[in-house]
């Protein structure tokens, strides 16, 4: 218990380059509770802004290459919802911005409680659709 509550107030103790927070702060003004994960060729950040998680990935020189946002299925564009309403009940929807192309992943669960995961371009075109 002792050591959770440490993390919880100190983080995981990762640093970024100094590249990557400045770029971070430079996308991400306002964010609040920030914390980095380095993995092996990139660096991840969790963190909150807006009261909504996101996601940022970055290269190690420090180029945003990827963010992502946990929607609220009310956040999601009205065509996307209505289409991701028809295969079921809405579970979870990320909105995923990848190379300045925005993408839409909601995850549905069936009548039969079934889940699937759908993938909507911005325009609000199912590009994919698995079973999970």
């Amino acid at each position: 218990m002792k050591n959770f509550l440490r993390k919880v107030v100190e983080g995981n103790g990762v640093s970024p380059s100094e590249i990557c927070l400045q770029s971070f702060n430079e996308n991400f003004k306002d964010a609040v509770n920030i914390e980095w994960f380095n993995k092996s060729d990139y660096f991840e950040a969790i963190f909150y802004k807006n009261n909504l998680e996101h996601i940022a990935i970055y290269s190690l020189t420090g180029i945003l290459t990827e963010y992502r946002v946990n929607l609220p299925s009310d956040y999601l564009p009205e065509p996307i919802k209505n289409k991701a309403l028809v295969k079921g009940e809405i579970m979870n929807s990320v909105m995923r911005n990848k190379g300045n192309m925005l993408e839409y992943e909601v995850i549905v669960r069936d009548k039969e409680s079934n889940r699937n995961q759908l993938i909507f371009s911005d325009a609000g075109n199912l590009i994919e659709e698995q079973k999970l």
